[in-house]
């Protein structure tokens, strides 16, 4: 399914001294790949950016946050915002940025459930507005038609493409909590645009529109309606967090899990699958049936049932591959009534073979293509070099030739080449995120020096080898 939002370099997540983490400046805009060591901290710093992104839509001192923002006078009839106004874009950061400083510790501890883990610093970074912005005071109306007795005051907010959002309150509302609603809905218009996930603090913790896939899925979706059964037959559906008294002891959930894989846990029990959904992913759907794991997936009861093309008999999941179930996930998203745009996909090779890497980083490009904002994270060196050889492709000015001279097809060219690429580098215990210059245009793609040192390593030593008597 197409989101319609739009695409260009417009916020990074920035830390320092985070866990194991020394530094890190994260491009969140697009298409972003983590590659590193074990244990070298790409799992937290993918939940840690989940959970920045969740507060914005989950979180009341954010929302209180946005209300407070003061470069916005609703007594004005209109305000207008112009994408070039980099005071305003430069005043929004810093109410986002005192958010994040003021709450850091307390998200973190929301995040991770513990009080060992530390940081130092947390911000982001916003580069860019991409419309124009209006709002205006449409006047009073009847609350019902040819009755004076109520009215509504109606505000409009309008982007500059036409897209337009009204807000509606009853008369009687005190001014300042209509000022504060009017601030928080614009500032979360104008941040949906800008982030390219929809911001709403009001919306439901299960409704939030970013999902992180965490590692080991093939396990979870095995064993996750066992897990979770309580909550499935009382319909309980929030981590209860208990801290300690003792600032030393560990916060902890029911489950003993991070809030992420939690939330995670909660999609898969609440999967409801879209018609709307599934018919707008057909393609994307129909790749991977046809593509990957030569089968179907259906939802009956609370389980996955897998069908190999070709036959009629069906298998519970825990009868099928580990290919299947791993790919099972990203087809509950795909069909999924709640919509999630931004994936954060850990492991995203575990348990393919370099056949279907090749064939997972085509579905990677279609995803991004339909509008998903994706983060992934490989510890293989053919997906890095299976990504980097489409996004190269897709550079080209002949790309469509070369699409069908190497076997691929107009699907498999990413519509937009701003993309990004992390090497995770542990020196003396500590790991520096660094950023993978970006060669595409050059015909080269990314250097991903960690792969490339560990593979001419193993050929050196196999042509010395080969030397010896």
């Amino acid at each position: 399914m197409a989101i319609f939002f739009y695409v260009v370099k417009n916020m990074n997540i920035k830390v320092r001294n985070f866990g194991k983490i020394s530094s890190a400046n994260i491009d969140v805009s697009n298409f972003s790949i983590f590659v590193g060591e074990n244990n070298s901290g790409k799992s937290y710093l993918m939940q840690l950016i989940y959970g920045v992104i969740f507060s914005f839509s989950n979180d009341k001192k954010f929302t209180e946050a946005l209300q407070d923002f003061e470069e916005i006078n609703i007594s004005e009839n209109p305000i207008s915002i112009d994408s070039s106004d980099k005071g305003f874009l430069l005043s929004l950061q810093d109410c986002i940025n005192m958010f994040l400083y003021n709450n850091k510790d307390r998200i973190i501890k929301e995040i991770f459930h513990t009080k060992k883990l530390k940081i130092e610093e947390l911000s982001i970074e916003l580069n860019d507005l991409i419309f124009n912005y209006t709002l205006s005071y449409e006047g009073l109306s009847p609350v019902v038609e040819k009755d004076n007795s109520q009215h509504f005051e109606t505000y409009k907010i309008t982007r500059s493409d036409s897209k337009t959002l009204t807000i509606r309150f009853f008369e009687s509302y005190p001014k300042s909590l209509i000022e504060g609603t009017i601030k928080q809905e614009l500032l979360s218009f104008i941040l949906s645009d800008n982030i390219g996930v929809q911001i709403n603090s009001n919306r439901k913790a299960e409704n939030n529109s970013i999902i992180y896939l965490p590692a080991s899925r093939s396990g979870i979706m095995l064993l996750y309606a066992n897990y979770l059964a309580n909550d499935l037959r009382n319909n309980e559906t929030t981590s209860d967090v208990v801290f300690a008294e003792d600032e030393k002891d560990e916060v902890e959930n029911e489950y003993g899990l991070t809030e992420p894989v939690y939330n995670f846990l909660m999609f898969l029990l609440k999967h409801k699958a879209s018609e709307l959904a599934s018919k707008g992913n057909k393609k994307i759907l129909s790749f991977i049936t046809n593509n990957i794991i030569n089968g179907n997936l259906t939802k009956v009861g609370n389980s996955m049932v897998y069908t190999p093309n070709g036959s009629e008999d069906t298998l519970p999941i825990y009868l099928s591959s580990s290919l299947v179930s791993e790919l099972a996930p990203i087809c509950q998203v795909l069909t999924s009534s709640i919509h999630p745009n931004m994936i954060l996909y850990d492991e995203i090779d575990t348990c393919q073979h370099p056949t279907k890497q090749l064939q997972l980083a085509r579905l990677l490009i279609r995803m991004v293509n339909a509008g998903y904002k994706m983060i992934v994270s490989t510890h293989s060196d053919t997906m890095v070099a299976a990504i980097n050889n489409l996004i190269t492709m897709s550079a080209k000015n002949n790309k469509y030739d070369l699409a069908l001279k190497l076997g691929y097809d107009n699907d498999d060219i990413l519509n937009n080449t701003n993309v990004h690429a992390y090497q995770f580098i542990i020196k003396q215990g500590k790991t520096i995120v660094e950023e993978i210059p970006n060669n595409i245009l050059l015909g080269i793609g990314f250097d991903f020096s960690l792969f490339n040192s560990t593979n001419d390593k193993i050929y050196q030593d196999a042509i010395k080898l080969a030397e010896e008597d």
